[in-house]
């Protein structure tokens, strides 16, 4: 049985009190919202924090609430379960629903928070494995080595973002609320992430995610999720792809935009709207978008599926979303892995 280190647990029963308690301890501190991932990450000691700062006494960040014209307000440590049902989410934004209902089990989704799925650790074959694993390798980049084993010469670690709900957050136009000692600010989820996967994110420290900002949903517009990973529970995806169109499908578009994760630190946003401009949606559109979408992005081995499987299957993702809104089979995906 893999062990927990020794760590001081600390429950502030309010925002204030969490940020000032991030201000005290400085890097020695981690936020602790569902833990599904900073756990099982500290018993391979990934991480050895010496205070957790959990958020679970703050009711005030479990609430989905109405915002502004219509948009709504994800508190950070609502569970991906809460989110996946709530009703406002299932009409106004289904893909946020959607992605929240394809992370792991039931289980991990009624612990899992979409604070917490935003923040997620960047992940790769060669760093989330356990420590004596890394020590016969010599360890790697981002933990305790000097080479990226993905790319030897890399001066930077190309460890991947897999959070299921961020490619839809990013094409709905979410910002997240950041609270600090210094004040807070409103960030697109969009700016959140470098191409560095070991200062994957851009939060300040001392800083604190306490809401996801949903705007009122565009008219006219559609936007629907696509994961692929090895079996349908469980794994984390090896692909994830959000499609975004804006205008009647068959009349013809106003606008595309695709959005790829699982593939560097940073997920790769590909605009299409010089493609679609006035144009109906056929499999000719949705071929030449998805192509787009496909040289756009990069796979490497940062997983355990080959390069250039999944190269070929953003194609085929990115086609079949786009051909599901008109109804149309778009085939099937041959090899290994499925599609949520």
């Amino acid at each position: 049985m893999k062990r927990l280190p020794t760590f001081e647990y600390r429950v502030p029963r309010s925002a204030g009190e969490a940020v000032a308690l991030l201000r005290e301890h400085g890097p020695d501190a981690r936020v602790l919202a569902g833990g599904t991932d900073l756990i099982p990450s500290m018993k391979q000691h990934l991480f050895g924090p010496r205070v957790l700062v959990s958020l679970r006494g703050i009711p005030d960040l479990a609430a989905v609430r109405e915002a502004e014209a219509g948009g709504l307000s994800l508190g950070a440590t609502a569970t991906l379960a809460q989110v996946a049902r709530d009703p406002r989410l299932r009409e106004r934004y289904p893909a946020v629903a959607e992605a929240c209902s394809t992370v792991a089990t039931p289980i991990i989704q009624n612990q899992g928070t979409i604070g917490g799925n935003v923040l997620l650790d960047t992940r790769c074959y060669y760093y989330n494995q356990s420590e004596l694993w890394r020590t016969a390798l010599g360890f790697c980049l981002k933990k305790d080595g000097d080479v990226c084993h993905v790319a030897r010469s890399s001066p930077t670690c190309l460890a991947a973002s897999s959070a299921d709900t961020v490619p839809a957050l990013i094409l709905y136009g979410a910002k997240v609320r950041l609270v600090s000692a210094a004040g807070q600010r409103l960030v697109p989820v969009a700016a959140l992430y470098t191409d560095d996967g070991r200062a994957w994110n851009t939060l300040r420290p001392g800083e604190l995610l306490t809401e996801v900002l949903l705007p009122p949903p565009a008219e006219g517009s559609v936007v629907l999720h696509r994961k692929m990973r090895r079996r349908q529970a469980i794994d984390y995806g090896f692909l994830l792809a959000a499609v975004r169109v804006d205008g009647d499908p068959r009349e013809g578009l106003a606008d595309a935009q695709v959005v790829v994760s699982c593939v560097g630190p940073r997920p790769v946003h590909t605009p299409a709207v010089d493609l679609v401009r006035g144009r109906p949606l056929t499999d000719e559109l949705a071929e030449e978008i998805a192509n787009r979408a496909a040289k756009a992005a990069s796979p490497l081995t940062t997983h355990g599926v080959q390069p250039s499987y999944r190269k070929k299957m953003i194609r085929v993702l990115v086609r079949r979303a786009l051909l599901d809104l008109l109804g149309e089979p778009a085939g099937s995906a041959a090899g290994a892995g499925s599609a949520a």
